[in-house]
């Protein structure tokens, strides 16, 4: 193999590709990226087994062949080169050597033999999706998947189609037992993704693949097995998360007759002020409702106690609820709305959250005892 390819270009390409590339593996060819040079351009290829990237860029061909290299020393080298264009050209007994203005370098690279083939996704179908839509919908949904990867069919995002009115909505669910997030968006075409039953999209990938949807347009496939997105010359394969999702429906309140509205970003910065003496392990906070007022109050028996109160529209008797404070932290960093709405049924039921400037949206928040 032998070619020249822009720096900007390579470099980009493998800067997308390092959080797919496995830091501690078994394998150590998956520490390392494929670099396939044919018919005027490169492909650069990192997977993980369970998520794979595929970059394209334009490059001078001299010479075609396939080379694996180091992931994060050659990018860190070609983002550093002090010139526009880089020159690979693959040596004996898999060394590549790589040039860009005065430096140059000698890799040692693995065999391109052994690198792992990525999934055939050639009959999966396709379909156009506002990137900005598909990122906010992750955003309002990634903060409460799983951390716990024993708990595996809630380590990744709930993915399915459904019907209303005639419309075609794509519906985002996640939840970690203690809280869920849901969102529905109508994007036409969806007849495409072949989802009947929904899939879950592991947690890593879902990461990435906000990471893609950032600024324009995209293509995003899905079926039973894999989620693919493609943009601008790259493409994300994800392997889809085994097992079935829980009915999360039976868990979001249907009669939920207390409500208070409260300014979301008044509402977050007083919990966050409050939650400075929360205990490290629960983050515990109580909320105390009383007719136009909430007070919040935290208290810790090795710090002491923090109370503030703030303005509510509420009206009706007096209740206090507590709740784990970084769940309400990270509902008010996703939501967009001016005002949110605190739905309870009781003090013993999960608190039910929505924003009008928030469409298609909710959360559910289980109570802790404190």
């Amino acid at each position: 193999m032998e070619l020249t390819a822009r720096k900007e270009d390579l470099a980009r390409n493998l800067q997308k590709s390092q959080s797919v590339v496995e830091k501690r593996t078994s394998m150590p060819i998956l520490s390392n990226v494929l670099l396939e040079a044919a018919d005027g351009g490169l492909t650069v290829t990192a997977t993980d087994l369970e998520i794979s990237f595929q970059g394209s860029l334009e490059a001078k061909v001299n010479k075609p062949g396939r080379v694996t290299v180091p992931a994060r020393k050659f990018y860190e080298i070609i983002k550093e080169l002090p010139s526009d264009d880089v020159y690979l050209k693959e040596k004996e007994n898999q060394h590549i050597h790589l040039t860009g203005g005065r430096a140059s370098y000698d890799l040692v690279g693995l065999s391109a033999a052994d690198y792992p083939a990525l999934p055939d996704i050639a009959d999966l179908s396709c379909l156009e999706v506002d990137g900005d839509v598909l990122g906010e919908m992750i955003e309002k949904t990634i903060f409460s998947i799983s951390q716990e990867d024993t708990r595996f069919n809630l380590a990744g995002l709930f993915v399915q189609k459904r019907r209303r009115d005639d419309r075609e909505i794509l519906r985002m669910v996640s939840t970690d037992g203690h809280r869920l997030s849901l969102i529905d968006r109508e994007i036409p075409g969806l007849a495409a993704l072949d989802i009947a039953g929904g899939v879950i999209i592991p947690r890593k990938g879902v990461a990435e693949m906000r990471r893609l949807a950032e600024d324009g347009g995209l293509s995003l496939g899905l079926n039973a097995s894999f989620a693919v997105v493609k943009k601008d010359g790259a493409t994300l394969i994800l392997r889809m998360q085994e097992g079935s999702f829980p009915d999360y429906e039976v868990v979001v309140p249907k009669n939920a007759g207390r409500v208070a509205l409260v300014n979301r970003q008044a509402f977050g910065e007083v919990i966050r002020r409050v939650s400075i003496l929360a205990t490290d392990r629960f983050q515990g906070v109580q909320l105390s409702f009383k007719e136009g007022l909430l007070e919040l109050i935290s208290q810790n028996p090795d710090l002491g106690e923090a109370r503030e109160t703030i303005e509510v529209d509420y009206e009706g008797e007096s209740f206090t609820v507590g709740f784990n404070a970084r769940y309400f932290l990270d509902l008010c960093g996703a939501m967009r709305s001016e005002v949110i709405s605190l739905a309870f049924v009781d003090e013993n039921n999960p608190c039910l959250i929505k924003g009008e400037g928030d469409e298609g949206f909710l959360s559910v928040i289980m109570p802790m005892r404190l």
